[in-house]
């Protein structure tokens, strides 16, 4: 179930008035925006990725954490705790966090691909996951797609798979880094970068860690470090001005004149993509959670909630407000 809402005002930040003087949440998923209706929306996904783990039949899957990134549109600075040399021969350390993720060399760092990158991930995930499906018919999957401090996107996936047809990791893998997909808007081969991994876990504690790490990732998206989280770090300026230059020259699609698109995509480094997704039930699959909960479902239990304890506080105001003579008054039963 999830968790109950508070209809007051004050749950949301800016909660939208309709008729009879009653507010709908404003539903935002960023941070900066409202918080309270950003961890309503993170709590929904992980209350989905719990579904398809913390359930009877997870016993007959094998589950695993797959991480795939993009590749590189050229070298930049690294920050090492333990003092590894950066591609640039200094040794950073956590004074120098701002430089994180920002090019050697902004001049012939590769921006407009990074940001049509961006734009095709979502493609390329999903012809990954026709891929996985092809050789593995019982995948299902739940999937956060978070931001790497140089202003892309990489993708976080929990897979499940029955164990009557399971890859190794390596298998994993190898099939899902070798996916490609071709960008409708200009053409271009889009594909995953060279760093990846694939590790198995069980349900139990190893299950509730891997939930935890995707419910931080998600928290993390849900700073949007595309418009506002990448902002105060000082020395990214150039980056960021670059990156968002980038993304507004971009073609969102085909038939886009970017000087005149309003699209969000020219905002957001290129990226269309929605932060988390799970595979759906259909007729003959099961789809991430074991009890078909959707966030539609949990609005709907929302909803049914808040008009319960609405009928309630009525209830209670009307019996409060009736004279003490009445309430005590007898009735046609009592009289015979």
């Amino acid at each position: 179930m999830p968790p109950r809402p508070s209809s007051s005002r004050s749950s949301c930040v800016h909660p939208i008035d309709i008729s009879d003087g009653r507010t709908v949440r404003c539903g935002s998923r960023l941070k900066h925006r409202c918080s309270p209706c950003a961890e309503l929306y993170r709590g929904d996904w992980a209350a989905i990725a719990r579904s398809g783990v913390f359930e009877d039949p997870a016993a007959h899957y094998k589950f695993f954490l797959l991480t795939l990134t993009a590749p590189s549109f050229g070298p930049v600075h690294r920050v090492s705790s333990a003092g590894r040399p950066c591609p640039c021969g200094s040794r950073h350390d956590g004074n120098d966090s701002d430089l994180l993720g920002t090019p050697l060399d902004v001049q012939t760092y590769d921006y407009l691909g990074q940001v049509s990158w961006n734009r095709d991930s979502g493609l390329l995930w999903d012809r990954t996951r026709r891929r996985l499906r092809d050789r593995w018919d019982s995948l299902e999957y739940f999937v956060v797609r978070e931001w790497q401090a140089r202003g892309v996107l990489h993708v976080h996936a929990l897979v499940r798979i029955a164990r009557s047809e399971c890859p190794s990791e390596a298998e994993l893998l190898t099939s899902a880094r070798s996916a490609t997909a071709t960008s409708a808007v200009d053409g271009v081969i889009v594909q995953w970068g060279a760093q990846a991994a694939c590790d198995t876990f069980r349900v139990g504690a190893a299950g509730a860690k891997a939930i935890w790490y995707m419910a931080k990732a998600l928290n993390y998206v849900l700073k949007d470090l595309a418009r506002a989280g990448l902002s105060d770090r000082g020395r990214s300026w150039v980056h960021i001005a670059r990156l968002n230059a980038a993304a507004r020259a971009m073609r969102c699609e085909s038939s886009c004149y970017p000087p005149d698109c309003m699209s969000r995509v020219h905002q957001r480094f290129g990226s269309r993509s929605h932060v988390a997704s799970a595979s759906r039930a259909t007729a003959r699959r099961t789809g991430w959670s074991f009890t078909a909960l959707t966030r539609s479902r949990q609005r709907t239990l929302r909803s049914e909630w808040a008009q319960k304890m609405a009928c309630v506080a009525d209830e209670r105001r009307a019996g409060e407000s009736r004279p003490a003579d009445e309430s005590a008054a007898p009735t046609l039963s009592d009289t015979g």
